[in-house]
């Protein structure tokens, strides 16, 4: 009985405890859900976010900004990477420490930066574009919370080469001036969130598959410039301005055919890789932006506005007044004591007077109407920041000083750029031409609408000419061996307290050759002292830049002018740069199969017998005289491939 009864009470027992193990299995699977339910339910959103914070970040990874070319491949412009420091202050340890060892490695403020470091954030740069060496000695220290990233940063590997013309970017790689600006949406790259994952000491893990820095890159452009050219051109214009004291100055080399500006150069120098430490006036480009007088530089287009109007024609004489005319109440003065004059002397010797009784003749409204078609009253265009459109006033009230004043280039305004298409339609028969800077915008020649007759604009050109090679204004235009053509101007400046003061802007415009131009070359020398007239300020300059042209290795041919009168030639193509052809005329039958012998001979001498067959030589050394060339005197020299050298001496 008592066995049973312990028996009993022994499984009671048994069962009990069982009870009560299941009871605390229960109540504890029962609190392991609860919390479960209150940790993934009712906190999971919060906690997901903090973990999320902890071990994943999204960076913005801007592609690399997209590089710029001269037309043979030369870089102006390019991205290389660089090292940027930034922190996580969450987990930087001590933030006194740590700023006191990035203040000895940057060179900065300790207490600048132990702010930052004391930011409630998980973002804030401490320094950006750092140097390798600064980038690796903070990396040893191995702060904790501080990282190190590549960034890309601007550089110009030519300095002040086409400085005002490309412009600049910020700190974020944005386009903040010139091409680099209106060029943005080209150049920058695109914008991606990358997904990153941090292990338990922070250090970065990426989850995408691979670089994706190619896929959100810029494109690259390519401008039309040529750099030797705008080496020349940079080197002849800073002389002049620093010659003669001014204040500025502009010039522009443009290709003929096809309207692409091959230099383009501003001075003062402005390099973009220090822009912080240049005044906002040396940036800008005041070729696009500022306005000035043409002066005597708008003639041109006032005599084939009046040959075209029939107003005049080639023999039409004007009386000048012997260099002092009074037309109401105001006196208009020529430089030289001019009589009687024909049209081409007029351009020839830059009569103001003439000029002003010619724009008479030809009235307001017409005039105004052939500087509105030739591009006077609109920008060109070009994908630069900031270009202006001159002032034209409508003729309705221009007076008749206003409109004899405007005949001779005074009274309205335009933009460097406004004067050499104006000058580029002239020279392409007429016909409206457009400038180019970026290849992949070259337009052809016959775009356009026509604003003179090739008939009429082949006479200006011929008078044009006649201001170089023989007694005009230009004469220190002049080159050996080729004739050129061009167009002096000489623009009082407006004073500030109203009429005229005795300030000037010195100009010229010409073309290489003079009547079948393959090359423009525009000079603008802003307030020169002593000498103020563009036939001795930016007339020689032109000369240095058009030597500089012929003597180009840039892949350039002059076309022979005299081949369109030869009869049974040949045409062959030159190599250039892959971008345009330029075509070369040759007929060595007219000298015979052997090469003449020009030594002795004086240059333009050998280069107007060498023209007149058709054959461009190439020119090495300097000098007035040919001592040597090769082919050797009685060698054979047909054939396309023959290729003729001229050495030059003093004497």
């Amino acid at each position: 009985m008592s066995k049973r009864v312990t028996d009993t009470t022994k499984k009671d027992r048994s069962r009990l405890k069982i009870i009560l193990i299941l009871s605390l299995f229960i109540i504890a699977w029962a609190g392991l859900w609860s919390r479960a339910f209150f940790v993934q339910v009712l906190q999971g959103e919060e906690l997901a976010r903090m973990a999320d914070r902890q071990y994943f970040s999204r960076e913005k990874i801007t592609g690399k900004r997209g590089e710029i070319f001269d037309r043979n491949g030369v870089v102006l412009a390019q991205s290389v990477r660089v090292k940027s420091i930034y922190a996580d202050p969450l987990r930087v340890e001590d933030s006194a420490r740590a700023a006191f060892e990035l203040a000895k490695v940057l060179d900065v403020d300790s207490g600048r930066l132990r702010q930052l470091l004391d930011r409630q954030s998980r973002f804030v740069w401490v320094q950006r574009k750092i140097s390798d060496r600064r980038a690796q000695s903070i990396a040893e220290k191995k702060i904790p919370g501080i990282y190190i990233i590549d960034e890309h940063t601007r550089v110009y590997p030519r300095g002040h080469m086409l400085g005002q013309i490309m412009g600049f970017v910020g700190v974020d790689n944005e386009g903040l001036e010139g091409l680099e600006k209106s060029l943005e949406e080209t150049l920058a790259g695109a914008e991606m969130l990358v997904a990153l994952q941090r292990d338990a000491s922070g250090h970065r893990m990426t989850l995408m598959p691979q670089d994706v820095s190619s896929e959100v890159a810029g494109r690259d452009v390519v401008l039309t410039i040529d750099a030797e050219l705008q080496f020349a051109a940079e080197k002849a214009l800073s002389r002049a301005v620093e010659n003669y004291n001014a204040r500025h100055g502009v010039s522009l080399v443009v290709h003929v055919p096809t309207g692409d500006i091959l230099a383009w150069a501003n001075y003062p120098f402005f390099n973009p890789n220090n822009f912080r430490g240049s005044h906002s006036s040396i940036w800008r480009n005041r070729g696009a932006v500022d306005a000035l007088e043409p002066g005597s530089t708008l003639k041109p287009f006032l005599i084939a506005a009046a040959l075209e109007e029939g107003i005049v024609d080639h023999d039409t004489i004007y009386f000048c007044e012997n260099g002092r005319w009074r037309l109401g109440r105001n006196n208009i003065r020529d430089v030289r004591d001019h009589g009687w004059l024909t049209i081409n002397r007029i351009i020839r010797y830059s009569s103001n007077i003439c000029s002003a009784k010619i724009g008479l003749d030809l009235g307001p409204g017409k005039y105004f109407e052939y500087l509105d078609r030739l591009g006077f009253a609109e920008t060109t265009g070009l994908p630069l920041p900031g270009e202006t459109r001159g002032i034209l006033r409508p003729p309705n009230v221009w007076s008749r000083m206003d409109l004899a004043t405007i005949s001779f280039g005074q009274g309205l305004s335009g933009t460097p750029l406004q004067l050499a298409r104006a000058y580029l339609t002239l020279a392409n028969d007429g016909r409206f031409t457009d400038l180019n800077i970026l290849m992949n915008e070259s337009r052809v020649q016959n775009e356009g609408h026509q604003v003179f007759s090739p008939r009429v604009s082949r006479q200006v050109m011929e008078m044009l000419r006649e201001v170089v090679e023989m007694d005009g204004t230009g004469t220190r235009a002049a080159i050996s061996g080729i004739e050129v053509g061009g167009k002096t101007g000489t623009a009082q400046k407006a004073s500030e307290s109203g009429g005229y003061g005795d300030k000037y802007v010195a100009s010229f415009v010409g073309f290489i050759p003079a009547l079948d131009p393959e090359y423009l070359v525009l000079i603008i020398v802003d307030e020169p002292a002593p000498q103020h007239y563009g036939g001795v300020v930016a007339a020689p300059v032109f000369a240095q830049i058009g030597n500089s042209i012929m003597a180009s290795g840039s892949g350039f041919r002059l076309r022979s002018y005299h081949a369109q009168n030869v009869p049974n030639l040949t045409e062959i193509s030159v190599s250039d740069n892959g971008r345009f052809s330029v075509t070369q005329r040759r007929n060595t039958s007219m000298l015979g199969n052997e090469m003449p012998d020009l030594r002795g001979v004086s240059l333009r001498e050998a280069m107007e017998s060498l023209l007149r067959a058709g054959v461009v030589p190439v020119l090495k050394g300097k000098g007035v005289l040919v001592k040597d060339h090769a082919p050797g005197p009685g060698e054979n020299w047909q054939g396309d491939n023959v290729q003729v050298v001229l050495r030059l001496s003093e004497s």
